[in-house]
């Protein structure tokens, strides 16, 4: 008998050693797809006036390192007016308009002295798998969060408490909550 005969895959090795190398990525290549799977968040800038441009490099430089035990990440532009935490990123953005569905008689729910606007059909008990996005409407210039499903529904008022210290000392109160 010959050594081939025991072979146990079929084809020469160098085809073996091929199709193996094929089904197993390298680790730069299983590090490119990891990274493929989480991006880095982008925050859009906004055409601020130097007054509201100041309040909110102020308020990005005192938002807290962990928002809902998530750390901080990194974003795109670096200089962003704003923030993100975890993967799936909840991203923070300072100097938006308004929401179009905000009107005066909107309800705005005070979270530690911070009136927060959310869209009524996404605090519906079937819209909890779904993104919220809520606005600071208290204070001024207005901010932004962008909370994933995968922390609903309580990540949405631990990292509104979180946001609490920082949107105080940083941004000017125009209307309370009411």
């Amino acid at each position: 008998m010959s050594l081939t005969h025991f072979r146990r895959r079929p084809g020469p090795a160098r085809v073996r050693g091929v199709a193996a190398s094929a089904a197993f990525p390298t680790l730069a290549t299983l590090s490119l797809l990891l990274s493929a799977c989480s991006s880095t968040p982008e925050i859009a800038s906004a055409d601020l006036g130097t007054e509201d441009q100041q309040a909110c490099e102020q308020l990005v430089d005192a938002l807290p390192a962990t928002l809902n035990d998530l750390e901080q990440v990194d974003v795109e532009p670096a200089d962003a007016l704003g923030a993100a935490w975890g993967d799936p990123a909840i991203v923070l953005t300072c100097g938006v308009a308004l929401p179009d569905d905000y009107d005066p008689f909107s309800t705005c729910d005070d979270v530690n002295g911070v009136g927060w606007f959310a869209p009524p059909d996404s605090l519906e008990e079937d819209a909890q798998d779904e993104q919220v996005t809520v606005t600071a409407v208290s204070y001024r210039p207005l901010i932004q969060l962008v909370v994933p499903a995968d922390y609903r529904p309580d990540g949405v008022s631990a990292a509104l408490t979180d946001l609490t210290e920082a949107v105080k000392s940083t941004l000017r109160l125009e209307q309370p909550c009411t």
